[in-house]
């Protein structure tokens, strides 16, 4: 199995750089005219449009399963400080799956936890966000069957 969002990412940043770009020509077109209650309201509009990608924290993931381990590498789109992260590990250490989910299903967080020598240990969590949902559950299911059942 190999999975990226690269396509994906891209097409969400560029459509989201051009909707925050009208945004601000059309706030500067109300302020040419003085139209100021409707510049308050779309400047309104952007500051939330900035939080909810910062809440939403889109995030490149890359997925890819040898014969025996499973790794993970992810890093934010937006991020003033780019942090790349890296998970690896044998895919018969794999102990449980779970997903969390946020903002009415906007927002995935992957949580993966797996067993070491000491005993159980859990990965920080993967934000899914940037993920189209048909995928996130197909990846998600297949994360999941991996997990082999000691019975």
């Amino acid at each position: 199995m190999l999975y990226n969002n690269k396509k994906y990412l891209l097409y969400l940043k560029n459509s989201l750089m051009i909707s925050g770009l009208l945004l601000l020509i059309s706030m500067s077109a109300a302020l040419f005219f003085q139209w100021f209650e409707l510049v308050f309201a779309l400047s309104i509009m952007l500051v939330l449009m900035l939080i909810l990608n910062r809440v939403l924290n889109f995030s490149f993931v890359r997925i890819q399963q040898d014969s025996r381990k499973l790794m993970i590498r992810y890093y934010s789109l937006f991020a003033v400080e780019r942090n790349y992260e890296s998970i690896e590990f044998p895919i018969a250490s794999l102990k449980y799956v779970t997903v969390r989910k946020y903002l009415f299903g906007m927002k995935w967080d992957l949580h993966l936890t797996v067993r070491l020598k000491q005993g159980l240990a859990s990965y920080p969590p993967i934000c899914l966000s940037a993920v189209p949902f048909q995928d996130r559950k197909k990846l998600v299911e297949a994360i999941r069957n991996l997990i082999h059942s000691d019975f």
